[in-house]
């Protein structure tokens, strides 16, 4: 079962995720960039599974600008990930403003994630 963790939309928040992928890299499974050409884009960092197979996936959603695979807050995130050798997998998708709620989004992004083995199974 995952769980989806807004930490918020990219302003002070981009300092707790520091602070995640710095304490608890060894924790860190996947850490992940979904973006558009319509909107700013999303970072998840999906943690390990837990027991009973509960995965955490904090998300800063739709605050980082992502122009032309170019943002200073995205090369900030990118560096802090190189730090600890964590690689960010880069996915196209639908704009979270085409979803009527931020749940949908994440249902369409656990669908995405799911195909591409980013997430465990339903079990």
């Amino acid at each position: 079962m995952q769980k989806f963790i807004t930490m918020g939309e990219g302003y002070r928040e981009i300092f707790e995720l520091q602070a995640l992928i710095e304490y608890n890299h060894q924790r860190v499974q996947h850490a992940i960039l979904t973006y558009d050409d319509q909107s700013n884009a999303s970072f998840l960092l999906v943690m390990k599974p837990v027991q009973q197979d509960v995965q955490a996936v904090y998300t800063i959603y739709n605050g980082i600008r992502f122009k032309d695979g170019k943002s200073k807050k995205y090369d900030l995130i990118k560096s802090w990930c190189d730090e600890v050798d964590i690689n960010i997998i880069e996915i196209e998708t639908k704009s979270p403003t085409v979803f009527h709620e931020r749940e949908q989004f994440y249902q369409y992004l656990t669908g995405i994630l799911r195909l591409n083995h980013l997430l465990l199974p339903m079990t």
